[in-house]
């Protein structure tokens, strides 16, 4: 993985289950990612499926039908 600074988020979820399955394409495509957990307010959180700055536009594709928006 590369250093934090070139690292930028593919996606953000609020549900595990779709954040592990982005997580899994971008894996299976070669794509270094990760999925981070960021804490909310009253128990909420995000998750952050962040990928390397120069892979962000493919990744995206990759996973768009994944991607309702940021309140899924």
């Amino acid at each position: 993985m590369a250093k934090p600074d070139d690292l930028v988020a593919a996606a953000l979820f609020t549900d595990r289950d779709v954040a592990d399955e982005a997580w899994g394409r971008l894996l299976e495509a070669g794509i270094p990612s990760s999925v981070i957990t960021e804490p909310g307010m009253v128990g909420a959180y995000r998750l952050n499926v962040m990928v390397e700055r120069r892979d962000l536009d493919r990744a995206q594709h990759l996973i768009a039908d994944l991607v309702k928006g940021v309140d899924q």
